[in-house]
């Protein structure tokens, strides 16, 4: 009868110098390694910046995850057991309750909706994914994601962008006015919905007798389902009705913005009888002094307006101002040269004093440029600007890049994407910046407004959409990724377990060896599963690396195909059609997410159910120009024209209300030009969509050194493993059965026996360790035994550090990544030995 060996403390494969033991049996520890692993699952899903949750037939919370308090301020043991839907701002409640009861009865599977949910100081949004229970009726699981952020940063450009497009709109209403014409009315409306105003209005004011400010309402406009202001023309003591601090400002012209609730008791009932919760008035002066205000009135939500916001919006008030000024002088000045006159003060008003640099051109000639822009390319006044073409203000390399950009413009795109460029200052200094453009009228005739926005700004905002992106794609696959790796964690760990109770001294039976070997070649099977999820995970977590080489584009379609399963495989059957590609060079996980994204919005426009119906195939081939082309094509519902022009821009998506970021498809071309490449898009409503990916080739094939020659490995070695995981360097040296091993639970420990004058031909070592780490560990012994420095294969489970990244780069490391196998082992072996011959 076999005796099973158990190793003593500190004890490995071989403790020390003296020998190996002897018919050792691994498998409980097999077993308790795979436990461990599947309890560093659970505490990952506990840490995680999404708030795990589940909620019992009556919508009552019953698990909460700890990042609730994070979230909403308040403390888990308190929420248990309270409503989901009470949770959530009341505008939410009834669209939430119906999807609750969709849910408890399976009538719908899952949803994903954006909604905003109450804190300790108020609220916050975030992405709801919620799921029915597949084993207990009536139960619902779900994530709850903070998307603030993304949400006050997408309100911020967008507002930007609306706000700036009413101004130009503004400007041109009032440029193209009749003189006998009612200036205000027209101008209302652009300003009320770029603004978000209830309520937008013009007071005309004149002071009393004594002095104060009165004013009395000319024009309105309301958005629908707002009532009137007021019906009269009642002239108002309005700095009477205000706070002294409130009245001065008002009396000196300056722009106010309040609350309903910081307004005195009198003025916050009539107010709140109008159902006005805060309000913006913005001065018009004409020839210096206060005309009157134009207000704006919000009835939806009780908050300041954004500073950019009311900075535009001061420059419409401010093109009134110049417009009011014109009608007041010689009314009997020929047209033409009043509109010039216009245009100019107009033109100069806007952009004059904006603190960033300002161009005007047509026909890529520059007709204008601010004073921002003056000192930006290092001139001394705009004489030497005016009249270069557009092209001798940025490198060669650029220029065509500028004619697409302005070729946007020009073609009437409300929105152009912004365009990253350097520009060329006159003393020859490059600076790099970002570009906008849009369409204008200057001095009578079309032309092209560019503004050069700092591009650290842009970089850093970027990087937060891109985050949000691949967070909305985590959301969107963490519920199939959690199925991909608890199926094979649940037969591995069962397994071992029959193992485990089977193969036991008192009652070991040889017949049921095959049935063992069976068993633990299905949980070998499963392991290596959930390595290759966690392997995937890993590239998709290296987008914000800037690191460029060789990228095996196949290698990148075969893992997105693999983290995509769980949206695809119950909408259509995936289809791989590869052809030969040319070598690549570029970043794996940026591309990783490109690809992954264009795969889950092929899937989502496809229905559930219909898998035999429909279909998604990766096609990849070499294009005449030797490119790489990658399709990913769908059997969907297609793209309508109309939208089919728009589906870059950033925020625009054709998904329902809650579902999608709109950022997806418009980051997707960021990172694909960022590569030298492009997208383009074919689409038929009813027959589907294809993506087409072009890259270009690598301008350096054939310039790396060629490898060394390959060599065996020899029969027996002397192996060091320096590892703070003693289960990892058990599990390492029972691979390396066949050498002589020491093992040493970290890098000290290590150090102390390469001192001793311990000669090793391979040393295993992990990357980071507390006291000593394995970069530490290696400069210590380069420093003092430097034949060993090129003797190391670093171990790491890919949580790399800004530093041990940076090690890594610096010299060719032999890395080998966690969890591994025996075939790896050997590998980076031999090309260890190979290097050192």
């Amino acid at each position: 009868m076999a005796e099973e060996w158990v190793p003593g403390p500190g004890q490995g494969p071989r403790a020390g110098p003296a020998g190996t033991p002897q018919g050792s049996k691994p498998l409980a520890r097999v077993g308790s390694d795979v436990e461990a692993d599947a309890l560093r699952y659970r505490l990952l899903a506990k840490h995680l910046r999404a708030v795990v949750f589940q909620v019992d037939a009556r919508g009552h919370f019953t698990v909460l995850g700890a990042s609730w308090e994070e979230l909403t301020e308040l403390k888990v043991a308190s929420s248990l057991g309270s409503s989901l839907v009470e949770a959530l701002h009341p505008v939410d409640r009834e669209r939430a309750s119906g999807w609750l009861r969709a849910l408890s009865s399976r009538d719908q599977e899952s949803l994903r909706q954006e909604v905003r949910i109450l804190t300790r100081t108020g609220t916050c949004w975030v992405e709801l994914f919620a799921q029915s229970s597949p084993s207990i009726t009536g139960e619902v699981v779900g994530l709850l994601t903070d998307i603030s952020e993304r949400r006050r940063a997408q309100d911020a450009v967008t507002t930007r962008e609306r706000c700036l497009a009413a101004v130009v709109e503004v400007q041109r209403r009032l440029l193209t006015h009749e003189p006998e014409g009612y200036l205000y009315q027209d101008i209302l409306a652009p300003l009320g919905r770029a603004s978000g105003a209830s309520r937008v209005y013009v007071f005309e004011a004149h002071r009393d007798v004594m002095g104060r400010l009165r004013v009395v309402q000319k024009a309105e406009w309301c958005m629908a389902g707002i009532p009137p202001r007021c019906e009269t023309s009642d002239e108002v003591a309005l700095e009477e009705e205000l706070y002294p601090e409130q009245a001065a400002l008002l009396s000196a012209g300056q722009p106010l913005q309040f609350l309903t609730a910081d307004t005195p008791p009198r003025l916050r009932v009539s107010l709140g009888g109008l159902g006005i919760l805060s309000v913006l008035l913005l001065p018009v002066r004409v020839h210096g002094e206060v005309f009157g205000f134009i207000g704006f009135d919000n009835c939806v939500e009780a908050r300041p307006w954004e500073a950019v916001a009311v900075s535009l919006l001061a420059g419409a008030a401010g093109a009134l101002s110049l417009a009011l000024e014109q009608r007041s002088t010689d009314a009997l000045r020929a047209r033409a040269e009043a509109t010039l006159r216009r245009t100019e003060a107009g033109f100069h008003l806007l952009i004059e004093g904006f603190p960033d640099p300002v161009v005007v051109h047509a026909n890529l000639q520059v007709l204008y440029a601010n004073p921002a822009a003056v000192r930006y390319l290092g001139h001394e006044g705009q004489d030497g600007l005016v009249g270069l073409p557009l092209q001798r203000l940025l490198l060669p390399a650029d220029h065509d890049a500028l004619v697409r950009h302005v070729s946007e413009a020009r073609s009437g795109l409300t929105s152009v994407r912004s365009q990253d460029v350097t520009l060329l200052r006159k003393d020859g200094q490059e600076v790099v910046a970002d570009i906008v453009t849009l369409g204008m009228t200057f001095e009578g005739w079309p032309a092209l407004v560019t503004i050069a926005r700092d591009y650290t700004e842009r970089k850093q905002m970027q990087a937060r959409l891109m985050l949000s992106d691949r967070m909305a794609s985590m959301g969107t696959l963490s519920a199939g990724i959690a199925h991909e790796l608890n199926n094979p964690l649940s037969y591995v760990i069962a397994n071992l377990e029959f193992v485990h109770a089977t193969m036991q001294p008192a009652e070991f039976d040889a017949a049921r060896m095959p049935e063992w070997r069976q068993v633990l070649d299905e949980a070998r099977e499963g392991a290596e599963r959930v390595r290759q999820i966690v392997r995937q995970l890993k590239t998709f977590s290296r987008v914000e690396e800037e690191r460029q080489e060789q990228v095996e584009l196949h290698r990148v379609l075969d893992s997105v195909a693999q983290m995509a399963t769980s949206e695809v495989k119950h909408r259509a059957r995936l289809v791989k059609q590869y052809g030969a590609l040319p070598t690549i060079i570029g970043n794996d996980g940026k591309l990783f997410q490109v690809f992954l994204n264009l795969v889950i919005n092929a899937a989502h426009a496809i229905p559930e159910g219909c898998v035999e119906d429909h279909e998604i195939r990766l096609t990849t081939f070499e294009d005449a120009r030797g490119w790489a082309v990658v399709e990913v094509r769908d059997t969907g519902g297609g793209i309508r024209p109309e939208n089919l022009s728009r589906i870059f821009e950033p925020f625009f998506t054709t998904k329902p209300q809650g579902v999608g970021t709109g950022l997806g498809l418009s980051i997707c071309l960021t990172l694909v030009r960022a590569h030298g490449g492009d997208i383009a898009v074919e689409s038929t409503v009813g027959k589907g969509t294809v993506f087409r990916v072009t890259l270009p080739p690598s301008r350096n094939v054939g310039g790396a050194n060629p490898a060394p020659a390959l060599v065996a490995v020899p029969a027996r070695m002397r192996v060091l493993i320096v590892d703070d995981e003693p289960q990892v360097a058990a599990a390492l040296g029972r691979l390396l059965e066949d050498h002589s091993v020491d093992i040493a639970h970290g890098g000290v420990q290590g150090l102390d026996l390469v001192l001793l004058g311990e000669q090793y031909d391979i040393i295993f070592c992990d990357l980071l360790m507390p006291e000593l780490t394995g970069m530490d560990f290696h400069a210590e012994v380069s420093a003092r035994l430097p034949a060993l420095a090129h003797r190391f294969i670093f171990m790491t489970g890919g949580g790399f550090t800004p530093r041990a990244r940076e090690f890594l780069a610096s010299g060719p490391h032999r890395v080998l990544d966690k969890p591994f196998d025996k075939v790896d082992v050997q590998r980076l072996m031999i090309e260890v030995l190979s290097r050192s011959r």
